[in-house]
């Protein structure tokens, strides 16, 4: 096991501290320091860095016990499409603060998994390997950069919405009011107050920051580490090609000498394909209980959403919108994840049966059978209750769209 920790600065030094490979992580990493808690410096966070993470929570907790009230009181009430709405961002937000208490929990074996694939990346010098490693880099950023643009959209209409209705409509007739705050919550205090409506505004509008960085901090990490895996069950596939080309295909059986040779390269690639399926196995470990989290709460809030478009009247319909396309896209990116895993590691499989291990010893034969074997139940990141896959994500979807027939008999 590495022990290693990859060095972090929060400095324009950044670059410098960090190994160039290592920014095949880096806006994973960025969106992660913005919330307090990137893993890979678990065992050495600044003062500063804990006091950030512990606040960034303290403010999902309150902003869900808020909303979670003002829902209940609104239902009491009699106003359903009041308590529809506060029920969105209740459930975003706790999912991403039991989320973050999982990465905070599972922190070790997070940092376990970074350090294990920053050593492969420092130790790789296979020209075509590292060419791969930079093409699913850029993959993993193109897909960090899509969520966090996504999820951002959603904050901020859910901000500029509510709170570009007060300048025109609440400072004319000199009214304060709570449905100008961004998000709907119970407050225990007079919103007629100008000093805590004010506070209070900047409050929850500061609250979208952690909102979006822990609906986003895990599964982009995760969805990186998942892209830069198939990188290495494919360098298996290379080196099995490189084995099979210097092979004599005039011989119907290998001699001595090569059939040490091949031996010994099968048994060298065999314990990276095993390194491969326990980082594999990891990584699994470190993020079951988010993975779980965000199948269970993505089902519940495209429920949600589905009752709310039915619910709410007028443009704020619009605003469920960018917030559909968030949830889809956490869940779409944790289920395409699991997906590119166990279609890359059962290639292998394939690759280790077509390789020419009948012209060899029963050693050599024994090897390839034991990869093919790994191969093929050894390569996934199912959850209890869930298959990590575009299956388990379409099935989701249908069932979501299925429900929205069923609601208009209610609505």
């Amino acid at each position: 096991m590495v022990t290693k920790v990859i060095p972090f600065s929060n400095s324009d030094q950044d670059d410098v501290t960090v190994p160039s490979k290592w920014k095949i992580f880096k806006l994973q990493r960025m969106i992660l320091l913005i919330f307090g808690c990137w893993p890979s410096d678990g065992l050495r966070r600044p003062w500063h860095m804990k006091a950030l993470a512990a606040i960034n929570l303290l403010t999902l907790a309150v902003c869900i016990l808020g909303e979670s009230l003002y829902g209940v009181y609104s239902y009491r009430n009699g106003r359903l499409n009041e308590a529809i709405e506060s029920i969105c961002p209740t459930a975003a937000r706790l999912s991403g603060f039991l989320r973050m208490c999982f990465i905070l929990n599972n922190m070790q074996k997070i940092v376990n998994v970074l350090n294990r694939i920053s050593n492969i990346i420092q130790t790789d010098q296979h020209p075509r390997e590292n060419s791969d490693t930079t093409r699913l880099m850029l993959l993993g950023q193109q897909f960090t950069k899509y969520m966090l643009y996504a999820s951002v959209g959603t904050a901020v209409s859910y901000v500029l919405y509510r709170t570009s209705s007060w300048p025109t409509v609440g400072f004319k007739a000199n009214i304060l009011s709570q449905s100008f705050y961004a998000f709907k919550l119970l407050l225990p205090f007079d919103s007629q107050d100008p000093v805590l409506f004010t506070l209070s505004t900047i409050f929850l509008n500061y609250a979208s920051i952690p909102t979006v960085t822990s609906m986003l901090g895990d599964v982009t990490l995760f969805t990186g580490i998942c892209i830069y895996i198939p990188g290495q069950f494919q360098a298996i596939k290379l080196e099995l090609e490189a084995i099979s080309a210097t092979l004599d295909n005039n011989s119907v059986k290998s001699s001595a000498p090569e059939t040490r040779r091949v031996n010994l390269e099968l048994r060298r690639i065999c314990k990276r394909h095993e390194d491969i399926i326990d980082l594999v196995a990891d990584t699994r470990s470190a993020f079951t209980p988010n993975i779980l989290i965000v199948y269970i709460f993505a089902s519940i809030m495209l429920c949600v959403v589905c009752v709310a478009v039915f619910a709410v009247e007028g443009i704020y319909k619009l605003i469920y919108i960018p917030y559909t396309m968030s949830v889809l896209t956490v869940l779409y990116f944790y289920s395409y994840s699991g997906t590119v895993i166990s279609y890359s590691g059962d290639s292998v499989q394939t690759m280790a049966y077509d390789f020419p291990w009948y012209r060899f010893d029963r050693n050599t034969r024994h090897l390839i059978q034991m990869m093919m074997i790994r191969a093929q139940y050894g390569s996934n990141v199912d959850v209890p209750f869930f298959e990590t896959s575009l299956a388990s994500f379409s099935t989701i979807v249908r069932t979501a769209s299925s429900y929205i027939t069923l609601m208009k008999s209610f609505l």
